[in-house]
């Protein structure tokens, strides 16, 4: 993995695109152990890193996985552990009775990634996140076969990202509040931001039903 990055950093350069020259962050599957004993391994996509330096941690290696493995922290990774044990145990808990540990076994339990690895800011560049997907699809595809997931959940919201970096077609419900597919075997689920400013109940309730889809897409094309 730690080539691959090299490889992520020195394309960033070569292409001189916008925030190349800042802090690059790694990623990936968070705790081995807890990954591989999942029966369902679980990819969780974003767009890149927040960099706030008051609220990342000091001498860091800014790598999210020695941070998930430390402490679920801020709105960001505490609905992306709730999001996980849904997935991991069927959604079988009401989310708001999670425990912390429940919560942080399960963000240890998952794998990470930002399609754009070096930071951003508070608010994204719809172009500029697009412009790294592109440049950077094939580094992103090998990375996602390293990690070698059975589903992929994308907190894009934004379809036009999934399109670029991974050319499917995909499906809505009538209710617009995802889309879902398929991209070389793996079920993928475009979705909500983890820090959208929406109720936790109705997002969990959203995703069952997103990975409800996802399974019956499954079988039908079985």
């Amino acid at each position: 993995m730690e080539t691959l990055f090299t490889k992520f950093e020195e394309r960033y350069l070569t292409k001189n695109l916008k925030d190349c020259n800042n802090q690059f962050i790694r990623d990936g599957i968070i705790n081995p152990v807890f990954y591989a004993a999942q029966s369902t391994k679980v990819l969780f996509i974003a767009k890149e890193h927040n960099y706030r330096s008051q609220h990342d941690y000091k001498n860091n290696h800014a790598d999210y996985r020695e941070w998930a493995s430390k402490v679920v922290y801020l709105r960001f990774a505490h609905r992306l552990s709730e999001w996980a044990h849904g997935i991991l145990n069927n959604f079988q808990a009401d989310v708001d009775q999670l425990t912390y540990d429940q919560k942080h076994t399960a963000l240890k339990s998952m794998a990470f990634i930002n399609v754009k690895k070096v930071s951003g800011g508070a608010t994204s560049d719809a172009d500029l996140i697009g412009e790294y997907i592109v440049e950077s699809r094939d580094l992103l595809h090998q990375q996602i076969g390293m990690i070698k997931p059975d589903l992929i959940v994308c907190c894009f919201r934004y379809d036009g990202y999934v399109t670029q970096l991974f050319d499917i077609p995909l499906e809505k419900p009538v209710s617009n509040a995802y889309s879902v597919g398929r991209w070389e075997g793996i079920g993928i689920i475009n979705f909500w931001h983890p820090s959208a400013r929406k109720r936790k109940t109705l997002l969990y309730a959203q995703l069952k039903e997103a990975v409800e889809q996802i399974r019956n897409l499954a079988d039908n094309i079985e």
